[in-house]
């Protein structure tokens, strides 16, 4: 479905960002997520934000759907966007979680979001992202989510990683899938948005879960 194929939510609190959806108080936990080195593969570069990001910020405003129920600015100004990435640096010096601009490796670019943030339970952590219109179909939410949560689960204070999806998300069902999350279960009502509620899916990742994953064996077609 167009309207929310490449928007995974995080539950982590509410209107915080564009892949944090859900009225939870925030989690700090200093320390436990380093700042990573740049993470790389093909055609994917995952980095710090910077004020050079603005022109994908402003893009992602437009976006019928990410903006709703987060801080992604709507009207987008330059002053706004600025505060959007400052907020993104400040999830890391607070202990919150790690948010990473997608970018292109060539040209460095910044063509989504892919964040981190810790939930209630210690050792768990929510992972979500989005990527813009312009730059969806390329396989880039699937390889930024592989390098993402490979990369977490290698850190001694990370056990798990959690995603949402609503479940009419297809686009976004098939790229947690096809790195290796499990669908766990349906959560009834648990969304807040504003007006209504809706359900969402469960998905999990743990380490045995990369261990034994065969990507063969999954339907990566119509990726992000």
């Amino acid at each position: 479905m167009p309207r929310q194929a490449r928007f995974a939510l995080l539950a982590a609190e509410s209107k915080r960002d564009s892949c944090d959806d859900v009225a939870v108080d925030p989690i700090y936990r200093p320390g436990v997520v380093p700042e990573p080195p740049e993470l790389c593969h093909g055609q994917v570069l995952l980095r710090r934000w910077s004020y050079d990001d603005l022109p994908c910020i402003e893009e992602v405003s437009r976006d019928p759907v990410i903006p709703t129920g987060t801080t992604v600015p709507n009207p987008f100004s330059e002053e706004a966007g600025r505060a959007f990435v400052e907020r993104q640096w400040g999830r890391f010096a607070s202990g919150e979680g790690l948010v990473l601009a997608m970018a292109e490796a060539a040209t460095g670019t910044a063509t989504g979001m892919i964040c981190l943030l810790h939930r209630q339970q210690p050792g768990v952590v929510g992972v979500g992202y989005f990527t813009v219109a312009s730059c969806r179909r390329r396989s880039s939410a699937r390889t930024s989510l592989s390098l993402l949560s490979r990369w977490a689960l290698s850190l001694p204070g990370i056990v798990r990683l959690e995603a949402l999806i609503q479940p009419e998300n297809e686009g976004s069902i098939r790229v947690v899938e096809s790195v290796g999350f499990h669908r766990e279960g349906l959560l009834r009502r648990y969304l807040d948005l504003g007006t209504t509620r809706d359900d969402v899916f469960l998905y999990s990742l743990i380490q045995e879960d990369v261990d034994g994953f065969d990507p063969e064996t999954r339907n990566i077609a119509n990726l992000a």
